[in-house]
């Protein structure tokens, strides 16, 4: 009898210590979204419809896992650190809010529901955190293109490969310095644009 006790709390233990490891919380996932509130440009709005188009991105960001360089030859992902959107949707919207939020044109519009008078194009060259080991850093590296419609002629273009280091390291702030990036280098061609136009 009593070895059929012992043998039924072992089974027992057996089987409570396998539930709570099923039942453990598996590590929490991270998702992050570049965000930031643009300056209004001064003067006033160009006249005529801006449609952005989809961004384009290199393949090996095009997925929602946020990626991290030892070096330019080594790259990897992260696992439980991910974009809420994909780098292009996410790009294309944060452009939109840019160029709404500083009211450079009368008419803004994601989707071809009328025809523009210009078409706002870019790709995501890179969109990366650089881990050097004792500095980290934030890299971004984008083309902008400012098209007429009718010709699809390149109106302004603008590109960029900027890294900027980030002082804690936390994937929070590689993602807060993308967005200071983008910010900087996205007023620098909407003023292009600006001033094109002849609007100055």
């Amino acid at each position: 009898m009593k070895k059929l006790l012992v043998l039924f709390l072992m089974i027992s233990t057996y089987f409570i210590s396998g539930c709570s490891l099923f039942s453990s919380s598996s590590p929490k996932k991270h998702y992050y979204q570049i965000y930031y509130k643009p300056k209004k440009i001064l003067g006033r709005k160009i006249s005529g419809t801006l449609r952005i188009k989809p961004f384009e991105v290199n393949k090996v960001y095009n997925r929602h896992n946020i990626v991290y360089r030892k070096s330019v030859n080594e790259m990897f992902y992260y696992n439980r650190k991910f974009w809420a959107s994909k780098p292009s949707d996410m790009i294309t919207d944060v452009l939109a809010n840019h160029a709404t939020e500083t009211q450079l044109f009368s008419d803004i519009i994601l989707e071809l529901t009328k025809r523009p008078d210009y078409v706002l194009t870019g790709r995501i060259l890179a969109l990366d955190e650089i881990d050097s080991g004792e500095k980290w850093f934030a890299r971004v590296s984008f083309i902008f293109e400012l098209k007429d419609y009718k010709t699809d002629r390149t109106i302004v273009s603008h590109s960029f490969e900027r890294r900027k280091e980030v002082k804690i390291k936390d994937v929070v702030y590689v993602v807060r310095a993308m967005g200071e990036i983008i910010e900087d280098e996205t007023e620098i061609f909407f003023n292009k644009i600006y001033e094109t136009l002849n609007f100055d």
